[in-house]
């Protein structure tokens, strides 16, 4: 427990796409040159390369994938990446303070969940050390993406092994080929405030030669009022007003006509009252640095790329001695090889070294070796398979650890583990307007460093925290159908997807007391292995247009979680809703827009602590919150928008930690 334009004919535009993709691999071009912008206006919607490793129309894609793009972000008034898709996805996510929250996909999202990976332009912001993605910390401003591709189900063989439940894909633009700047002046209720910009700068006799991108962000709020215990008040200055910096930069070079390097770095800080797992709210002060070069080149042998980052992690926390300090480096091979016109290769290999000390003297670290291929198929014009499998092995270790006061020492860290992930999906272009997709997946989500390595003591609350070497892996089996069709007479579409997961080994985290060692006259909390669960459930959705002035899209989701597990303070059962239901309309007249979302879910359950140590399960009731924006284009490159949140209500209970508050602001963007 640490303290529109109209799309053409499916087949045409897949046809066109393929001989795109042919003639790129078949002769020199730029690599990894992809014009996502020219594709998308080609095809009518957004393009992809996520998950195949070529480039594939949203509609074309393997896997369950949803894109948000940029036009969406900038009308949903939202000012947070979680908040994005709160508002365009149905996906579990839960805010817990102003700036604090935890996504999850179909069930299971407790607090700072371990089920989730989320990309930047394919660099890793999910943290090893705590298993979990820090939101507020990701340096990348709204203004700067092109898209978030949303993919549900276990991806591990595709996209790494920490995708357990699904993928985050977060795509900025390309400073080589796109010329987006611009400015944002946020001012709001609760004290925010808020400044951010983007600046891309495109060099070189043509376009796509290379481009540089900068990007930074300042803001402040005050924290929701409500629902704080005195213990966090007092002890854990959990009211402490959440502020954030960051700041971040790319560029990119074409050496050759087949050659292209990439570098970029980002800096971010975040402090502020952050909700933890065991159901506390801490004061915690995290600061985050990456560093990341890109090579890629067309070849004799194909698209072949490679990509080297480092990401160095400190967080503080309140009523703590020490700061808990985190890196992680990844070094990342592949060769995308198209054989023929029907098949397109791709093995890879991955090396990540990753470690977490937070007692001076102590250090817990682990090495992961993977390999693994992915088989795109084109069967037919119509029919469409692919097919990744990935082998990890992990090596871990620790020193420091040989105190008689805790259960583990430094031998039982000398372990090592190997697990296999695989995906499979297959797209069926049944008609131009009916699209089918069958997947199935064996994802696994190795035990962070915290639950495999975590070490504290407190005496004076009568406990201390020890992580479990011995933890095996959470694996997940996957299986879905996914139905989705072109409906002409509302301009839009309709989608269903059914899925059944089995989830093995879940971690209890720091949760639960699991020895009570003679040596010391208090208990000691270590994570063990909870049982099994499975989820059963359904997403539908239904999105179109009426005229040009308004679109509209409604989004059911269900998922029906059973199995027993055993007793902790990690509630994977009951911590998501059932059933999560949005609507979500928009209207442009002119200079004028009006967008409004709604968002329903019903009930769920988790732990809440008290006060220093005894904990209470709590049960949030069902709730529909509104958020809304209103936008009025003064120039053609400057608007204005009063956005709001939470509107309903002016506090509001929505999940088990503090009740959400109604903020309203008043925002100005200038695009130059």
């Amino acid at each position: 427990m640490f303290p529109q334009r109209p799309a053409p004919r499916p087949l045409l535009g897949a046809a066109l796409l393929a001989a795109l993709l042919a003639a790129r691999l078949a002769a020199p071009a730029a690599a990894q040159d992809v014009d996502r912008g020219a594709l998308e206006e080609l095809f009518g919607e957004p393009v992809t390369t996520s998950a195949s490793g070529k480039p594939q129309r949203a509609s074309d894609v393997p896997v369950a994938m949803d894109i948000i793009t940029a036009e969406q972000i900038r009308r949903s008034g939202a000012h947070d990446i979680p908040a994005v898709l709160a508002r365009y996805t149905s996906l579990d996510v839960q805010q817990y303070n102003a700036h604090d929250y935890s996504v999850g996909v179909r069930g299971y999202a407790t607090p700072m969940t371990q089920r989730l990976l989320v990309l930047v332009n394919g660099r890793q912001v999910y943290l090893d050390h705590y298993g979990y993605v820090a939101w507020d910390s990701i340096p990348v401003q709204l203004t700067e993406i092109r898209q978030i591709e949303v993919v549900k189900g276990p991806n591990s063989a595709l996209f790494g092994f920490n995708a357990l439940a699904g993928v985050v894909n977060i795509i900025t633009f390309d400073p080589a080929h796109d010329r987006v700047s611009n400015g944002v002046v946020r001012l709001g209720t609760g004290g925010y405030r808020e400044a951010s910009g983007v600046v891309t700068a495109p060099f070189g006799p043509e376009r796509g030669s290379g481009g540089v991108r900068l990007s930074a962000g300042l803001r402040g709020e005050h924290s929701w009022s409500r629902g704080f215990t005195e213990f966090e008040t007092q002890e854990l200055d959990a009211r402490r007003s959440p502020t954030r910096a960051q700041f971040a930069a790319e560029a990119k070079f074409r050496v050759t006509d087949n050659v292209r390097v990439g570098l970029d770095g980002s800096f971010s800080r975040a402090i502020g009252g952050d909700f933890m797992d065991y159901g506390q709210v801490w004061r915690e002060d995290k600061r985050a640095w990456s560093l990341r070069g890109q090579v890629s080149a067309d070849t004799g042998i194909g698209l072949v790329e490679a990509q080297v980052y480092h990401t160095a992690f400190r967080a503080g926390y309140a009523a703590t001695a020490f700061p808990t300090r985190h890196s992680v480096t990844v070094a990342e091979l592949s060769d995308t090889v198209k054989l023929g016109a029907s098949h397109t290769l791709r093995p890879f290999a991955e090396f990540r070294h990753t470690t977490m000390s937070m007692i001076p003297g102590t250090e817990v670290s682990y090495n992961i070796a993977a390999g693994g291929l992915m088989w795109n198929w084109a069967i037919t014009d119509r029919l469409e398979s692919t097919a990744a499998l990935r082998y990890d092995q992990l090596w871990l270790g620790a020193s420091g650890y040989d105190d008689p006061a805790f259960p583990y020492g430094d031998r039982d860290y000398d372990r090592s583990l190997g697990t296999p992930t695989w995906n499979f999906g297959l797209v069926w272009r049944v008609t131009d307007a009916d699209t089918l997709r069958v997947g199935a997946a064996r994802g696994v989500s190795l035990p962070s460093l915290s639950d495999l390595g975590w070490r504290d003591s407190y005496p004076g609350f009568g406990y201390q925290d020890s992580g479990n070497p011995r933890l095996s892996p959470t694996v997940v089996n996957d299986y879905q159908l996914e139905y989705r069709r072109r409906l002409e007479v509302i301009d839009g579409q309709a989608g269903i997807t059914g899925f059944f997961q089995r989830n093995h080994g879940f971690s209890s985290g720091l949760s639960a007391v699991a020895f009570s060692p003679p040596e010391v006259p208090y208990d000691t909390y270590s994570p063990y292995n909870l049982g099994r669960s499975d989820v059963v459930g359904l997403d539908v959705s239904l999105a179109g247009r009426v005229s040009r002035a308004v679109d509209w899209g409604v989004q059911y989701r269900l998922a029906a979680v059973s199995g027993e597990l055993r007793p902790s303070l990690m509630d994977y059962k009951g911590a998501s809703p059932r059933h999560l239901v949005l609507a979500r309309i928009g209207w442009t007249q002119g200079p004028l827009e009006a967008n409004l979302f709604g968002r329903y879910a019903s009930r769920a359950r988790g732990f809440r602590t008290v006060n220093d140590v005894d904990s209470v399960l709590v049960e949030v009731r069902d709730y529909a919150s509104v958020a809304a924006r209103l936008g009025y284009r003064l120039t053609e490159g400057m608007a204005l928008a009063l956005e709001g949140e939470n509107l309903l209500h002016q506090r509001q209970e929505q999940t088990f930690a503090l009740k959400a508050e109604r903020r309203v602001y008043l925002s100005l963007r200038v695009d130059f």
